[in-house]
């Protein structure tokens, strides 16, 4: 099959992955992820729904999904986006394009310093508009916590601007943590295990006090933006480990994302009917493009920062770029070489 080259564009960004100094995607990759996305669409079909207002709470905070973040129901089940509530239960949630599978586990440091960056941008806005959207199958699997689940019979899960979805019973089965859905008041509830632990160990005080909701998530950071559980030297100086942790773990989030939004921008271009349908996706392709090269950049920016801040070399912001150029480069030679 010899897919359009304007379509390969879109797919050489998944050759970005991952954006660390340390495994760049070769071109035979880069060829397996445009073949693995292929066949996908090719299974997939397509669902049409309308988003419904309901009110979540985690750690007794009142939460919003990202703007273009929905929950629905399709064939009597609820449906949710498993990044935003995983994030928001502090797990961590790694996509492996390429074998399509989606990682849900503890986080490290590093990485909860991404989930609270996420989290703080998050909204509490009440505020409810309906609209329709259109969702492609993804024929994911999943790994929670070390243990691999499948959906049940008849659920499947679903992609939307790069954000899966999926039956919110089947998140609360895997995932471990108590998830409640109320029919009556559309209100999912849903608390992490520290709060849970927290809450355990406030009512088994003898004063007698009762649990207080948790506060919104704030940053933990210092001056120089590293978290407060990271190693430091002792002196307030944050430790070389520490910020490249927290950059690393930056980039592989980036790296998800980007490639599991690209992904979806594929399979609408290859399910388009017309070409001024496929020329808006392209459009949009290449702005998904900028936008992630943009977050690159930033990223980049904001490490050179912190290690020029604490005294360090900053010898590792060139690997991360070469990195990241040659990973571009080697996707788009691989898609090359699959379109001839």
């Amino acid at each position: 099959m010899k897919i359009p080259a304007a379509a390969l564009l879109t797919v050489a960004l998944i050759g970005s992955a991952p954006l660390t100094a340390s495994a760049p995607i070769s071109a035979s990759a880069a060829v397996s992820a445009v073949t693995a996305s292929t066949v996908t669409t090719k299974a997939s079909n397509t669902i049409k729904v309308q988003n419904i207002d309901v009110k979540l709470i985690f750690d007794g905070v009142v939460m919003q999904p990202p703007a273009g973040q929905y929950v629905f129901m399709y064939n009597n089940t609820t449906y949710v986006p498993l990044r935003f509530m995983s994030y928001a239960l502090q797990k961590s949630v790694s996509w492996d394009a390429k074998n399509l599978k989606v990682t849900v586990a503890e986080p490290s440091s590093s990485e909860m310093v991404v989930i609270k960056e996420y989290l703080m941008n998050v909204t509490n806005d009440s505020s409810f508009r309906a609209k329709n959207i259109s969702l492609n199958n993804v024929n994911a699997s999943y790994v929670f916590n070390g243990n691999n689940k499948a959906l049940p019979k008849g659920q499947s899960s679903y992609l939307l601007n790069g954000s899966i979805y999926v039956p919110l019973r089947f998140l609360s089965e895997s995932v471990g943590n108590s998830i409640s859905w109320d029919q009556k008041t559309k209100t999912i509830t849903a608390n992490s295990k520290s709060y849970e632990e927290n809450n355990a160990n406030v009512n088994s005080n003898s004063n007698g006090s009762s649990p207080t909701a948790s506060t919104a998530p704030t940053a933990t950071a210092d001056a120089n933006g590293a978290g407060s559980g990271s190693a430091g030297t002792g002196s307030g100086k944050v430790s070389y480990e520490s910020i490249t942790s927290a950059t690393e773990a930056k980039l592989n989030a980036l790296e998800s994302q980007s490639a599991s939004t690209l992904m979806g921008t594929l399979g609408e271009y290859l399910s388009a009917k017309d070409d001024a349908t496929r020329e808006s996706i392209i459009a949009k392709g290449k702005q998904q493009i900028s936008s992630f090269r943009a977050s690159f950049n930033s990223i980049i920016a904001d490490a050179e920062q912190k290690l020029n801040n604490n005294g360090y070399s900053t010898a590792i912001i060139q690997q991360y770029k070469d990195a990241f150029e040659a990973s571009l480069q080697g996707g788009i030679a691989g898609a090359k070489s699959f379109m001839n």
